[in-house]
This record gives C-alpha cells, structure tokens and sequence, in this order.
C-alpha cells in the first residue's frame, strides 16, 4: 500500500488561503469557519492549524493572495496612457470574475471589520498604488492631448473606478461579474467619452466659395 506524498507546507498554505477566499466569495465572511474550510480544503481542522496558528493567520495568507494576483495586473508604465487604463480595467475584472473572493475584498466595507489589522494595511497600500497608477496614466494623457483636458484627473479617477466596480459587482458582491465582452464595450465606451474631441476638418476655399 503506497502512502501518499505529504505537500510542502508553502503549497498547503497557498491552497488554504485560496479555499478561504473561495469561501468568502461564495458564502461571505460569516460563512468562513474552521469546518467550513478544512471541508472546502479537504482536510480536518486539526490539519489547518497544523500550517496556520488561527484563522486570523489564514485571512492574513489569503489577503496576500489575493494583493499579489491583482498587482499583476498592473500593465508596464511605458505604455500609452489609454492602453494602460484599459488594460487594468480589462484585466482586473476578468481576475475577479475568476476569483469572486477578490470582490469582496476589494468592495465589501466588512473587510475591515472581519480581517487583522496588517491585512487591512496590506490592502490600504494596493488603493493608494492603484489611485497613483491611474491618476498618472490620467495625467499623462492630458498632458499628450489624448484625454479631455477640460475634466480633471481626479474627476476622470471617479468615473473610471465607480465604472469597474459596477462590472466586477454586476451581480452584487458574491456574484457574477461582467463579461468580458461586455466590459471590453463599457470601458471602450468610456474611454472614448474621456478621450479627447478631434478637431474638425478646416474647410478648403473651394469649398467656401458658393
């Protein structure tokens, strides 16, 4: 009878916080338990706490989780502003369409009610990151005379996150978000509206003289 292959505990953690988010993404925070957990994981709730010292030790694990897919959504800062805003935009809302843990800890007030106070920091710093990578793609895009110039960048920051929320939300926080067609039409739409207007033709003397 061959025994089974026991994982390493870097790979048991990383599964652990994925399930908790799974949870959370499906259920809600109340739902996430030691029972709930070790049955998503396929473990008992004496072999979780074998990797984590207590399900405050877990949420902290699946934060992180969960800060470091969505930094890699982050396009290179080189690229044109326009493709940078829709490539974030795209590519976290596909993420979250995903990973509906992610939602929840983007846009649910009870994170900071529910997680430890060095995850709710670890999150805080994903925001601020976030708000001066598309304050900056704004900016630039002012600045190249691709984006109107008459609404200011925080202006087009409100309008431009209010409008992914709504996506990755569409169903509410434990449900389904946009597709990506129809984010990919949205957020097309909305940077063109942001975009700015192109000069009309002069028009040639010959076409003056009547």
């Amino acid at each position: 009878m061959t025994s089974k292959t026991r994982k390493p505990t870097r790979v048991r953690r990383r599964e652990i916080a994925e399930a908790a988010l799974r949870v959370i993404g499906e259920r809600g925070a109340p739902s996430l338990t030691a029972a709930s957990l070790a049955a998503e994981v396929g473990l008992t709730s004496g072999a979780l706490f074998r990797h984590f010292a207590s399900l405050d030790e877990i949420l902290c694990e699946a934060v992180e989780v969960a800060v470091e897919a969505l930094e890699r959504t982050f396009p290179p800062a080189e690229l044109p502003p326009i493709e940078r805003l829709e490539r974030l935009a795209l590519e976290r809302i596909a993420l979250v369409g995903e990973r509906r843990g992610l939602a929840w800890l983007l846009l649910s007030d009870q994170v900071y009610l529910c997680v430890p106070a060095e995850a709710v920091e670890r999150l805080r710093a994903l925001v601020r990151r976030s708000r001066a990578f598309l304050l900056a793609a704004f900016s630039g895009g002012i600045a190249s005379g691709d984006l109107r110039s008459n609404v200011a960048p925080e202006t087009m920051l409100a309008i431009f996150t209010g409008t992914v929320h709504s996506l990755i939300a569409r169903g509410g926080v434990h449900g389904e978000a946009a597709s990506p067609a129809s984010a990919r039409e949205v957020i097309g739409a909305l940077l063109a509206l942001l975009a700015a207007p192109t000069s009309p033709p002069i028009p040639s003397e010959a076409n003056d003289t009547k």
